[in-house]
């Protein structure tokens, strides 16, 4: 069953995370916030403008800052903490779904990778029989994020990607300079 907009997303199915490595992680929590993505935005004011408004950049983001939460300590995430190293995370999942027009259930694959240098680290907190709430946080220099094989959002700051549905939308720009 191919993805289309026959399609209705219904829930994520599963995931695991994954290193730069691929070896899977161990300890994440069942939850995990996305990084949030802003765009860069200038006010256009002047002559035959009344008043000003903001215009997003093309391919200009703010600080991408992606969390990772972790249940407890434990030795491999020293690796995750050095701030020298270029970090990987790579989520592999599966979204369930449904085709309108059979009424079939599937699953679709799920990807979403943030690389990018370790800018913080949280121990968490310490409770007896209780999770710890570790994190890490990664300064995202690099976002995927792909549906069905499908990239839906690919940002590359340090080489000036910014793609949308597969498209590069700075493709132009970087033949300009």
């Amino acid at each position: 069953m191919n993805y289309s907009n026959q399609m209705i997303p219904e829930v994520l199915h599963g995931f695991n995370v994954y290193d730069g490595g691929g070896n899977m992680q161990i300890g994440i929590l069942d939850e995990m916030s996305m990084a949030e993505i802003k765009n860069k935005v200038a006010t256009v004011s002047g002559a035959g403008i009344t008043g000003s408004y903001e215009v997003p950049v093309l391919g200009y983001f703010d600080s991408i800052v992606q969390e990772i939460p972790f249940r407890v300590l434990y030795l491999n995430l020293s690796e995750l903490v050095n701030p020298m190293k270029l970090q990987t995370i790579n989520i592999r999942g599966s979204i369930q779904v449904t085709d309108k027009s059979t009424m079939v259930s599937d699953l679709v694959s799920f990807r979403y990778m943030v690389k990018g240098r370790s800018i913080g680290f949280n121990p968490g907190t310490l409770k007896l029989g209780e999770t710890m709430g570790a994190k890490i946080s990664i300064e995202a220099t690099y976002v995927l994020i792909e549906i069905g094989g499908k990239i839906m959002v690919e940002i590359d700051k340090l080489n000036s990607i910014f793609k949308i549905d597969g498209v590069d939308l700075l493709e132009k720009a970087r033949r300009m300079c």
